[in-house]
Order: structure tokens, then C-alpha cells, then sequence
């Protein structure tokens, strides 16, 4: 903390910040680069929803006005697409604030958050930031376990946070193990559900997290249009929840969170069908060539219901890392999440996966591991 250690706040010198991939124009500058691919933060590779571009444009001169505070438009779409009133959404600035919401909601000094030890990381961040204990689930194969997150549940627990599919390790916690687990989660936990990749899953395993909500249990689903729908750069996510919850996250939400940008273009997003399909049918594709490759070079990895895959490297993930970045593809490492021999690779356009991989390979073979 430096000069501020006496001055801040004494839980924020445990806090490892969260630390995001590395964008293209830090890359270029750092190496001298021109051609640099990035396939570390699970952007959309197609870029945004052409329908959002376009409503977009038509909004550039409502900047001098201040958002709608509530959303009302992109809730009440929102709504109307999932059969539930508006009431029960909540829209967040991406989904990592939804996730502070829930922490500034529910956890007060001392009170318990079990975590995946493989999970999203900033679940940890918001939960330390409140005070609270992190408790570790471990992951056995890289995926929740019900038994083993209820084996971490105490009298203190407040919160459960699953990402699903989990990032960064692409895995799904699958409907018979959701079913598991929350048949014997006790009432006073508020189990958060994360689908920010929601729309690459496999509908025949995918539980229907929102049952449990029409059911009235404290759970929160949380979404995003930064992935599928190709807006990350204007931050907008949003909560499905019950109206209770609902209300305690409006409580600490800040009035214009969401910025009026954000609101117009995922409202034309959610309409933009076909673009989705393209989305959908491009990134099955890519994991199909993702899978080959792996297979044909003999390296490990998890299979994903996401859009991006964790590979297992014969030589350190960060170290790797380096090499690649030199070469001019950014890729994610994980050693942070107790995962050092692995990197989590974005499934980007087709040049793009070719391109990771034939430098991928050159690496492999200078190393002599191949």
C-alpha cells in the first residue's frame, strides 16, 4: 500500500487486484508490433450486434442527456423475453458490479462466500472488499461439485457464487448436479448462478437456473451482453432474481449505473437474431478446430460450454505467455487461479485460431516438446 497503508482501509492490502488481458495497443507498444491477435478476454471475435451499432448511431446525439436511472426499456424487453416482471431485474454496469451488488447486499463483517477454488475471480474481490471470509469449494476435475461445495456450508455462510459454464475453465456444472445441490442448500444462503456464457451452452444439459427463482428461493442469475451479443465495451449486464432480492440490490445500486448507450444498444441486441446464430454457429466451429489441433499436438485441455478453451502446457502457462505475447498473441494466464501449467484461449475468427496455433506449435517445438 505504500504511502496510503495508513490511510486505507486495512483489508485492502490482502486484495490481489483483479488483473484483465492485456489490450492490443499496450501489446503493439511494449514489442513494437503491428499485427497482434487477442484471444485472452472472451470478446466477441465478430464484433458487436450490427442492430446495436446501428441504434447506437442513432442515439450519438442524446449524449448531453443523463440515462434513464431505472432502464425501464431494456427491463421491460428484458422481462418480456424471460416471462417475468420487471420487477424482478435488476441491470448492473457488466455483470462483475452485479456481483458487488450482492456482496454489499448480503455480506457483513465475518460472514462466510464459498467459492469455486477455479471460479471467476472477482467473487473474491467483492467478498473480501465487505469483509467477508472466502471459503474454498475444490473443483475436482475442474468443475463444481455439489458435495463438495455443501461440505464448505456453515451457519455463516451468506452467499455461494457458481459461474456456469465456470470461467476460466469453460467447464458446466450440469443439471443433476444443480438439482443436488440445491435441494440441500439451506434457505439462508443466496446462491448466485453466473451465465455470462449462457448462450454457447447445450440446452439438452443446461439446468434452468430460473426455475428456482419463479420458485421464490434466494437465487440470483446473473447475465451479460458483453460476450454473445458483442458489447463489452459498453458494460451492461443484468440480475434475474426474486423481487426481495431484487430490491436490496436496488438499494445499493447507484442511481445512473448504466450508462444510456449501454440501455439502447442491448435493448436492439436482444433482437438481433440471426446475428446471434452466427455467433453461436462460429464459435462451434472454432471449438470443434480448437479441439483437433489440441488432439493432433498432443496437449490437454477441458472441454468447454463456453467460447474460449483451457489448455494444459508442458512448460509454465505465464511463461508461456511471454513467448507468445512476443510473437503477437495475447493470450489469458491462469496461475492465479491455482492453474500454473495453463492458459484460457478465447475461440476467435478462424484466421485467428490458426494463427494461435501455428505460433503455438513454433513455441512447442523450440522448447523441444515436440
Amino acid at each position: 500500500m505504500n504511502e496510503l497503508s495508513g490511510l486505507a482501509r486495512a483489508v485492502l492490502a490482502g486484495i490481489t487486484p483483479y488483473e484483465p488481458g492485456k489490450p492490443i495497443a499496450e501489446v503493439q507498444r511494449e514489442y513494437g508490433l503491428t499485427d497482434v491477435v487477442k484471444l485472452a478476454s472472451n470478446e466477441n471475435p465478430l464484433g458487436p450486434s450490427p442492430m446495436a451499432v446501428e441504434a447506437v448511431r442513432a442515439a450519438l446525439g442524446r449524449l448531453n442527456r443523463y440515462p434513464d436511472a431505472g432502464g425501464y426499456y431494456l427491463k421491460e424487453k428484458l422481462a418480456g423475453w424471460f416471462k417475468l416482471p420487471s420487477s424482478m431485474v435488476v441491470l448492473g454496469n457488466g455483470s462483475a458490479e452485479l456481483v458487488e451488488l450482492v456482496t454489499e447486499a448480503f455480506v457483513e463483517v465475518g460472514d462466510e462466500a464459498v467459492i469455486g477454488r477455479q471460479a471467476f475471480f472477482k467473487y473474491c474481490i467483492a467478498v473480501q472488499i465487505m469483509n467477508g471470509v472466502v471459503v474454498w469449494a475444490q473443483m475436482p476435475e475442474l468443475t463444481y461439485d455439489a458435495e463438495a461445495i455443501l461440505a464448505r456450508v456453515t451457519s455463516k455462510t451468506k452467499v455461494l457464487f457458481i459461474a456456469n459454464p465456470n470461467n476460466p475453465t469453460g467447464t458446466l456444472m450440469e443439471r443433476e448436479q444443480v438439482d443436488y445441490l440445491m435441494a440441500r442448500l439451506p434457505e439462508h444462503i443466496v446462491a448466485v448462478f453466473d451465465e455470462a456464457y449462457w448462450d454457447y451452452r447445450d440446452p439438452e444439459r443446461y439446468p434452468d437456473i430460473l426455475e428456482f427463482v419463479m420458485e421464490g428461493r434466494n437465487v440470483v442469475v446473473l447475465r451479460t451482453f458483453s460476450k454473445s451479443y458483442g458489447l463489452a465495451g459498453l458494460r451492461i449486464g443484468y440480475a434475474l432474481t426474486t423481487e426481495p432480492i431484487a430490491q436490496a440490490l436496488n438499494r445499493v445500486r447507484e442511481a445512473f449505473n448504466t450508462n444510456l448507450i449501454g440501455q439502447i444498444a442491448a435493448t436492439a441486441a436482444l433482437d438481433d437474431e440471426a446475428f446471434l446464430r452466427e455467433v453461436i454457429r462460429l464459435n462451434a466451429e472454432g471449438k470443434r478446430y480448437f479441439y483437433r489441433e489440441l488432439e493432433r499436438l498432443g496437449l490437454e485441455y477441458a472441454p468447454t460450454d463456453a467460447n474460449f478453451v483451457l489448455i494444459r502446457l508442458p512448460l509454465p502457462g505465464r511463461e508461456f505467455f511471454g513467448k507468445l505475447l512476443r510473437r503477437g498473441v495475447i493470450v489469458r494466464p491462469v496461475d492465479g487461479y491455482g492453474l500454473p501449467e495453463y492458459v484460457r484461449v478465447t475461440i476467435g475468427l478462424p484466421a485467428e485460431n490458426e494463427r494461435f496455433f501455428g505460433e503455438l506449435e513454433g513455441i512447442l517445438r523450440e522448447e523441444g516438446h515436440i
